[in-house]
């Protein structure tokens, strides 16, 4: 973890209380993808981040493909999840 990854996480729980508080997110959604983040935050490059992104990922697509979100905000929501986790490189992601 470093200090961009940590601002990054807590910029995106800002986010996604105001999203739950507002409705516009369930609770379970908002504990799934609040957990995602932390386990993101929390690991290291390689093996150790694939099991929260993959989380993420399932919990972003199922959002998008039930319309509850919109393209540009899962495009926004998946960036903002990668921002917590290590960088991802371009060897590791084939």
């Amino acid at each position: 973890m470093n200090q961009q990854r940590y601002f990054a996480y807590r910029l995106l729980l800002s986010e996604l209380r105001e999203w739950h508080a507002t409705d516009a997110l369930e609770a379970g959604t908002y504990d799934e993808l609040c957990d995602a983040a932390e386990g993101l935050l929390l690991s290291r490059a390689g093996e150790e981040a694939e099991e929260p992104l993959a989380r993420a990922s399932t919990a972003v697509l199922g959002m998008l493909a039930v319309q509850e979100l919109d393209e540009q905000n899962a495009s926004w929501l998946l960036d903002s999840l990668l921002a917590c986790g290590p960088r991802v490189a371009l060897s590791d992601a084939a």
